[in-house]
């Protein structure tokens, strides 16, 4: 992580990948990936203005993966809004890592 390499499990909406130089990096997993920008764009600008309007929003697309019974939990929907890896950063504090930027891929900016 100190180099802007993540060493965890691949959050949903990437997964790891062999790119070059860089070994395993995290990559973009398509279509899940655009559903996630869409998801977080769209509670940044407004569209959807609670964390249970966005939950719904991934729960009716088919490209973001449930529960087996089919649903989101608002925990998940909490982890994906307080991940600033999905800006393309890595943040991990209790190892004294503060907001490095990641080689890989962001799926908003970090203004979003």
């Amino acid at each position: 992580m100190m180099n802007g390499y993540s060493v965890f499990n691949a959050p949903i909406g990437y997964r790891y990948d062999k790119v070059g130089k860089h070994g395993k990096l995290l990559v973009p997993d398509q279509p899940c990936a655009s559903v996630i920008a869409e998801g977080l764009e769209g509670f940044a600008s407004g569209r959807f203005e609670t964390q249970i309007e966005l939950m719904r929003f991934f729960e009716a697309s088919p490209h973001y993966p449930k529960d087996r019974f089919g649903t989101v939990h608002m925990q998940r929907i909490k982890e994906i809004l307080g991940r600033v890896l999905y800006a393309g950063y890595l943040d991990k504090p209790d190892w004294g890592i503060h907001l490095v930027k990641g080689h890989h891929e962001a799926l908003v900016s970090y203004e979003t």
